[in-house]
């Protein structure tokens, strides 16, 4: 047993109380928000001021874990309520997570946020797009916490340093100079770079950088056309696309 859990089980007045308890998670799924606050007490009180490190340490391995998992797995461990169609719950597709924030700190212009509580449910919790339709209500397999964070420790793991391989860049920029539709071609690289790096925020900028040198070995400059007043939304809307399309894989 960790000697820290021992220490930590220890209650006083200034400590945070759980609200979670062992017994909760004997449910088949257990709403976000309970999820991340097991993932940071484990049943037990803590000193006020570690509550709030141990908070984002939390939502930032729990992400980190979905991330590392074979799709099929991830499928099946989280569920929600799409913002677009609430009348149905939905796994959510594992594509998200390696596109989700949890803190300004590793934002880095991921299209979602992670938000372990819910208006309507302090036990559930939303993952929230950034101009992108996300979900609420959002529901974990209780199974998945207790196998990643069990009892009688506190440790967490929160490194989500994921390698991406230069393969995985050039499939995406392949899909985006496929798929550019009319009104955006043709499309510059800098908008192509920026595109990448949404949807694989990780992506080495060097890489992206000099994958792209391969699609455009010699660009030459021509004349400026008219400045079109849509192409930001366009592009905005084209990146969405992309986004949505690239969740399940």
């Amino acid at each position: 047993m960790d000697d820290n859990f021992e220490a930590g089980s220890r209650a006083n007045d200034a400590d945070v109380k759980p609200s979670v308890t062992r017994e909760d998670l004997n449910k088949t799924w257990i709403g976000l928000g309970a999820a991340l606050e097991w993932i940071a007490l484990r049943g037990q009180p803590i000193p006020r001021e570690s509550y709030r490190d141990r908070e984002d340490e939390a939502d930032e391995a729990f992400v980190a874990r979905l991330v590392d998992l074979p799709s099929k797995v991830a499928d099946s461990i989280v569920r929600g309520v799409p913002e677009e169609d609430t009348r149905k719950q939905v796994s959510i597709p594992s594509g998200i997570w390696r596109q989700t924030a949890t803190s300004d700190v590793n934002d880095a212009d991921r299209p979602y946020r992670l938000i372990g509580t819910d208006d309507d449910d302090q036990w559930e919790g939303a993952i929230l797009g950034v101009q992108v339709a996300g979900y609420r209500r959002v529901q974990v397999r209780s199974a998945f916490i207790l196998e990643n964070w069990p009892e009688h420790t506190l440790e967490i793991e929160t490194d989500r340093k994921r390698a991406v391989s230069r393969a995985e860049v050039r499939r995406l920029i392949d899909i985006i100079v496929a798929r550019t539709p009319a009104s955006l071609a043709p499309i510059s690289k800098d908008d192509i770079a920026d595109l990448v790096r949404s949807i694989i925020p990780e992506a080495p900028r060097d890489m992206v950088r000099d994958l792209l040198g391969d699609f455009f070995p010699n660009p030459k400059r021509g004349p400026k056309g008219k400045r079109d007043p849509q192409r930001k939304s366009r592009l905005q809307k084209y990146r969405e696309e992309l986004i949505a399309a690239e969740l399940r894989n």
